[in-house]
């Protein structure tokens, strides 16, 4: 902050309700870096208010001397608006240092979305198969079956069996098998917070570029390739994003303020010179206003007490000499030893008189 001035209106007590009036104050800034955030425009409004009696913080407003708008403003939109200020401000300085101070105008325009969104995705892949188990079961079962040839041949104890092709038993095998598989899956969840950027649009004008001093000023357009770096400044410093379809733009113009300066004339360059040299001069006036007075007061003294002397008060006339002599030694020291002292002393003597 480089400078503030602050204007008062006192609060007014009257014994009607609806005549009564009350403080309200508003605080003219001059900022240094062109912005000042929500918590900082609090600080001084709570500052001001506390100086004043019955002044609310509510009832002071904050002004920016550059054209800025109001600081600090309350509201639904004060954080975006803040958002806005410090992007635009972070614009400025990002492009002055290569335009030239005062050289930039930027202006930021935020599309917030208010609401917020909670999104789950899951994505399967056919191609992509797993099993995730396996099971296996086998079963055997059977009966015996009588073989041989019926009859008494056949059940007669001792008697060789003739020989016939076995027969087998009548059996069954039963096998099964269970499998589970599971295809490939994905799953997303998202949770985006109210606030979010949709778009992002910005305005920037530069001013012509200065060429010459003096009365050969001259202000010239830039070159495509210079406009081209300082856009590319631009959308790097704030963020762009082409997806989301912002939109920078970088424009040139001239400034109202582009004129050449008028050449000063005698009388002005004295007068500059000496207002850069008025407190030296002011310190050499006094200074030679002194040694004036020594010269022309003190030694004259001197000189007439020691060219008269008489011979009943020789004596006397020489002490007095000496101690002339001593004081104006020791003024002269004085003066060279320390001069503003000197000339502090002189000013206070001759406003006593």
């Amino acid at each position: 902050m480089q400078s503030a001035r602050v204007h008062l209106v006192l609060p007014h007590d009257s014994l009607f309700s609806s005549d009564q009036r009350e403080a309200k104050a508003s605080v003219v800034l001059r900022l240094r870096h062109r912005t000042l955030s929500s918590d900082e425009a609090e600080a001084v409004a709570n500052l001001v208010a506390s100086a004043v009696d019955g002044l609310g913080p509510e009832n002071v407003v904050l002004v920016d001397a550059a054209g800025g708008g109001l600081l600090g403003r309350r509201g639904a939109d004060a954080a975006l608006e803040s958002r806005e200020q410090e992007m635009a401000a972070k614009l400025v300085e990002t492009l002055e240092p290569v335009a030239g101070p005062g050289n930039v105008r930027a202006s930021v325009n935020l599309d917030y979305d208010p609401n917020s969104a909670d999104e789950l995705d899951e994505t399967y892949d056919p191609a992509q198969t797993a099993t995730l188990s396996m099971q296996r079961n086998e079963q055997n079962s059977g009966q015996p079956v009588a073989s041989g040839i019926p009859g008494t041949a056949s059940n007669a104890p001792n008697v060789k069996p003739p020989l016939y092709p076995a027969q087998n038993a009548n059996q069954q095998n039963v096998k099964q098998e269970s499998a589970t598989y599971g295809v490939s899956k994905k799953t997303r969840h998202s949770i985006e917070a109210a606030g979010r950027v949709r778009r992002l649009t910005a305005a920037v004008l530069i001013n012509y570029q200065r060429t010459g001093d003096g009365a050969q000023t001259r202000w010239q357009p830039r070159t495509p390739d210079e406009m081209k770096q300082l856009n590319d400044l631009a959308q790097l410093s704030i963020g762009f994003d082409a997806s989301r379809g912002d939109q920078v733009t970088v424009a040139e113009l001239a400034f109202d303020g582009d004129v050449a300066p008028p050449e000063p004339t005698r009388v002005q360059r004295v007068l500059v010179g000496a207002a850069r040299w008025e407190s030296l001069l002011r310190y050499g006036t006094i200074l030679g206003a002194l040694l004036l007075f020594l010269l022309l007061v003190a030694r004259p003294v001197v000189r007439a007490l020691t060219s008269a002397p008489l011979p009943a008060e020789r004596q006397r006339i020489e002490q007095r000499k000496a101690h002339a002599q001593n004081v104006f030694e020791q003024v002269a020291e004085s003066v060279r030893s320390d001069p503003a002292q000197s000339t502090r002393l002189l000013e206070s003597w001759i406003r006593s008189e």
